[in-house]
């Protein structure tokens, strides 16, 4: 494959920032779009995209990575649509493979919805269908994460220390800090959970147009995940993945790359 090139494209909603890594205009393989977790950025995809065997677009979400800040409150919907306009400005005009984790996830089904006719197949990390309690309690703690500047610095340590949660020592410090950088990168970190917790998920899902996959790692989104199974669209396949935890994108790498290239191959047939 290619070397991985780095792009700024516009949508309505603001610039956006792209990390790509072979041909778009493969004529055996089909792209695959990343859609990162919450607070994170595309730089969590970059071990991944270096081994699949296809093309790879992972984009910044507005308001994260080396994206703009959108100018104003967005919704689900507004991130999947300033997707598919960074898309059309990156010429990835015919069908793509798209693959989401978390917040990443409900773009996907999202962005499914607004493409069928471009979106072949619609994969998932984490298939988070919220109960309208856990909406609630989302919006009242997750979409209120803000980190508010102080002149003698004592709002970077809350921050640092919040990237070890959900995880088991002994911590990769290195990682860790790459966690922490996106997170200050974030204009509002969390903006994106706002959009979240006012999606109805398991309705969008059930009614999905296209041929969808969902990954069951032991995250922290497991048990809502193991819920949501039910709303899984008819075909649906549900892939559980016990062996693997919250960061499995650094530490199985090469075994999801696997097992992406089994349930959503990259063969244009």
């Amino acid at each position: 494959m290619n070397e991985a090139t780095r792009r700024i494209v516009a949508t309505r909603f603001g610039q956006m920032h792209a990390r790509l890594r072979g041909r778009l205009d493969d004529p055996e393989r089909l792209p695959l779009v990343l859609l990162h977790m919450s607070p994170r950025s595309s730089q969590m995809f970059m071990a991944l995209q270096a081994l699949l065997p296809r093309p790879t677009v992972a984009l910044d979400r507005l308001g994260y990575g080396f994206s703009d800040a959108p100018r104003r409150s967005m919704t689900v919907a507004d991130y999947a649509s300033a997707t598919l306009e960074a898309l059309d400005a990156l010429e990835l005009n015919g069908p793509f493979d798209v693959l989401g984790v978390h917040t990443g996830s409900l773009e996907a089904i999202e962005l499914a919805h607004l493409a069928p006719l471009r979106v072949r197949r619609a994969a998932v990390v984490a298939i988070p269908c919220f109960t309208a309690e856990e909406n609630a309690s989302g919006l009242e703690t997750f979409a209120k994460m803000q980190v508010t500047p102080t002149e003698d610095g004592s709002h970077l340590l809350p921050a640092w220390q919040g990237r070890f949660a959900y995880r088991k020592p002994p911590y990769d410090l290195a990682d860790v800090q790459r966690r922490f950088v996106d997170y200050l990168l974030c204009a509002s970190p969390g903006a994106a959970y706002s959009a979240v917790f006012r999606y109805d998920g398991g309705s969008r899902l059930q009614t999905l147009p296209v041929p969808f996959v969902g990954f069951a790692p032991r995250d922290d989104l497991y048990e809502i995940t193991l819920r949501s199974k039910s709303s899984m669209p008819p075909g649906g396949v549900y892939v559980d993945l016990p062996e693997f935890e919250l960061d499995f994108l650094r530490t199985d790498t090469a075994a999801f790359a696997q097992l992406l290239e089994q349930h959503v191959p990259a063969a244009r047939t």
